[in-house]
């Protein structure tokens, strides 16, 4: 996210951070209440994401960061 808010005009970060958190509130209560879903679907982004590693490392990175 910080790349992106880099690379962005500061009047887009508000409206950037705002769509990014409601992507991630839905990704966690979809991987909460329909984990079976939630998997597919992360493979279903994986198998079309040109940096895979990238999104696992960004992953871990972020459960690091909030639970220390």
């Amino acid at each position: 996210m910080n790349e992106v808010l880099t690379e962005t005009a500061d009047e887009m970060h508000a409206n950037l951070l705002e769509t990014a958190d409601y992507w991630l509130s839905l990704g966690l209560v979809l991987g909460l209440r329909q984990p079976a879903q939630a998997r597919k679907l992360l493979h279903l982004i994986e198998a079309h994401e040109a940096e895979r590693g990238e999104l696992e490392r960004d992953a871990a990175g972020l459960i690091g960061e909030v639970f220390p």
